[in-house]
């Protein structure tokens, strides 16, 4: 009951009360004194009993079509549950199954179904000369799914127990007229007056005399009943609706003061419940949130920690970039993210670097630069943030290579402009090989980073952006950072005069060749390559003019080989070069055609007295791995002692070692 059905019925109980009681009491004398009295008493037992009926009658039709919606949804045994619920609660005495399958089990619920005329709830009562009424029933049929139906009847027996509780309900003398030889009886058979009903059942209401003295004590009883009660009930009104209040303000009380495990004792389900439960509700939710900003502050710093140490502690660039994408994914509640770099050979190409969360592809994410929703991102160069909507954000159709989300946030990155001009291209750093540098620059994008669906369905917002600018920071220092390494670790692998890899990469190469051709047993073929008469050019012009031809016959030579080959400086006027999976045949073509190309060409150099043009050969040696050395330091012995027996065959010319 809430706060104001409470207050009305005090108001009702106090200041009514002794005007109704009154009134009854007036009604009493008057309907004694009069024939109507009598008349009115006859019409309320009829009213009672047929109302008391009617309610047998709806409860049996409510337990029935009860029965048949638990057949309907869940079967046979759902269908006895309720039936079995039915009788328990006593609501009805059984329920008879009719054209159930075999599996529901037994065929009824309940008392046994009594042999006789049976009175359906709601029609109209018909005479049965042909047998006793022993029963009230409701019926209820559901069709099955092969097309039979099935049918369920509840019914409530009528015998002495049910006549009596109909009798004492009505508070009337009853007798069943049913052309029994003794009819059923509830009271007292020789009451004052009798009248009759058929509404559900043919009876006959005796109504009992009454007599006038009991009245006045009755009246008496009544005032003074009502009089306790309305002072029991203005006290209890009084602390159930101020005991709730000051519990919710000593509660809050103690909220204000930081106690959050605070809860409030919930009384009834009035609205001053519903307050403390609301007050409770709030309480925890609040806690929660507390505990949630703690949890998130803490893990914040460790990713942030996590973050530190990883771009301190290696320079593994897919290892610092998952980092990265983790963090910011923790950072901004993102479901899911990818990082996108320019592809090592297309300028033009996208690429996942990194990934986490459900992406809804099958391969890793690509997208060209203008294209798709990533891809006009990265092109312009400006962050953006939106809800996807049939596959579109704002103007940007998404492409089917990019993944696919509800919202998406996305920050293009770009690297600085290089400072040396033989600096690597940013987008080179890709590539884990050092051979792959290439000497161009580039400060254009570098890539994008990219957070899906945040979680709990919200927008990315402002906030988001700033903090995913931060992050892509990160991610192009952490590029740059490779770049510069691998710049480094290069420059430490070259000869500064030609740009060729020096005598230490040659080494490393080398053993990495054997190795492979030893597990592949591939053959891969080695040049040493000596200018001719090289000291007579340095005695002659200087040694400025001898580095012009070492440079030039180092572009030469990188001009007359593949780009899988690697050529090397040895030292002084000493190249080699390396040529994987070639055997001797195919050396001896590269030589030949390294050979026309040195000799069949002068070079033009810069001389003190103006410019030259100086005629320059070279001799070659060949060895192959697996066929003249099986190590790089034999396939070196066997290349350089082919090369003096070229050169004592009278230079300009090739020959192959020795097997």
């Amino acid at each position: 009951m809430s706060l104001r059905s409470r207050l009305t019925t005090a108001f009702l109980v106090v200041v009514l009360g002794p005007v109704l009681v009154g009134a009854v009491f007036v009604a009493a004398i008057m309907s004694h004194l009069s024939e109507s009295r009598t008349q009115a008493l006859e019409q309320s037992a009829v009213t009672n009993v047929d109302s008391t009926l009617g309610t047998i009658c709806e409860r049996v039709q409510a337990s029935v079509a009860a029965v048949a919606m638990n057949y309907r949804s869940g079967g046979h045994d759902n269908a006895r549950e309720m039936a079995d619920l039915a009788v328990r609660r006593a609501v009805v005495d059984g329920v008879v199954f009719v054209g159930m399958d075999a599996a529901a089990g037994a065929s009824g619920v309940g008392a046994a179904a009594p042999e006789g005329s049976w009175v359906e709830c709601g029609a109209e009562h018909e005479a049965d000369a042909q047998g006793s009424i022993v029963a009230l029933a409701a019926e209820a049929t559901v069709q099955n799914a092969d097309g039979t139906d099935s049918r369920f009847t509840a019914y409530r027996v009528v015998d002495d127990r049910f006549l009596t509780s109909v009798a004492s309900a009505a508070d009337a003398d009853l007798v069943l007229l049913d052309g029994r030889a003794a009819p059923l009886a509830a009271g007292n058979e020789d009451a004052g007056r009798w009248t009759a009903t058929e509404a559900f059942l043919p009876l006959r209401i005796g109504i009992p005399s009454t007599e006038i003295t009991p009245m006045y004590w009755t009246l008496a009883a009544m005032v003074l009943a009502s009089a306790v009660c309305a002072m029991a009930l203005a006290a209890w009104l009084s602390r159930s609706t101020t005991r709730p209040l000051a519990e919710v303000t000593a509660a809050a009380e103690r909220v204000s003061d930081g106690d959050l495990d605070v809860r409030v004792p919930v009384h009834g389900t009035d609205e001053l419940a519903n307050l403390a439960l609301n007050f409770n509700r709030m309480t925890a939710q609040t806690q929660a949130y507390v505990q949630a900003l703690t949890a998130s502050r803490d893990q914040m710093r460790g990713q942030l920690g996590w973050l530190g140490q990883t771009l301190t502690a290696t320079l593994d660039l897919d290892r610092i970039l998952e980092v990265i994408l983790d963090t910011a994914m923790v950072t901004t509640n993102a479901e899911a993210g990818v990082i996108m770099l320019v592809d090592v050979e297309d300028s033009q190409l996208l690429r996942q670097r990194a990934g986490e969360g459900e992406l809804g592809m099958d391969g890793p994410a690509s997208v060209r630069l203008g294209e798709g929703v990533i891809g006009a991102i990265a092109a312009g160069g400006v962050p953006a943030r939106g809800r996807i909507e049939a596959g579109r954000l704002g103007r940007w159709k998404r492409a089917e290579t990019e993944p696919d989300a509800r919202t998406v946030v996305a920050v293009p990155f770009s690297g600085r402009r290089a400072v040396e001009s033989d600096q690597w291209s940013a987008r080179r750093i890709l590539s884990d090989d050092p051979a792959s540098a290439s000497a161009d620059t580039d400060d254009g994008v570098l890539g994008v980073l990219v957070l899906y669906d945040r979680i709990a369905g919200q927008d990315f917002d402002d906030g988001d952006v700033e903090t995913l600018k931060t992050f892509a920071g990160q991610v192009a220092v952490a590029v740059e950072n490779v770049l510069l390494h691998r710049q480094a670790q290069r420059l430490s692998l070259t000869d500064p005069l030609t740009g060729l890899w020096n005598y230490r990469f040659l080494q490393t190469s080398l053993r990495r060749e054997a190795e492979r051709a030893r597990r592949h047993r591939r053959p891969s073929a080695l040049l040493a390559i000596d200018l001719d008469l090289f000291k007579a050019v340095n005695d002659t012009y200087g040694h400025p003019v001898g580095d012009q031809v070492l440079t030039e016959l180092a572009r030469r030579i990188t001009g007359q080989i593949r780009e899988v080959d690697l050529a090397f400086r040895h030292g002084g006027e000493e190249f080699m070069v390396l040529l994987p999976e070639t055997d001797a045949a195919g050396a001896s073509a590269v030589a030949e055609r390294l050979g026309r190309a040195v000799a069949g060409k002068p070079f033009k150099v810069n001389a003190a007295e103006g410019g030259l043009e100086l005629r320059i050969t070279v001799s070659l040696g060949i060895a192959v791995l697996g066929e003249h050395a099986d190590t790089a330091s034999g396939v070196m012995a066997a290349a350089d002692e082919a090369l003096y027996a070229a050169k004592a065959a009278g230079r300009d010319t090739w020959k192959i070692a020795a097997t």
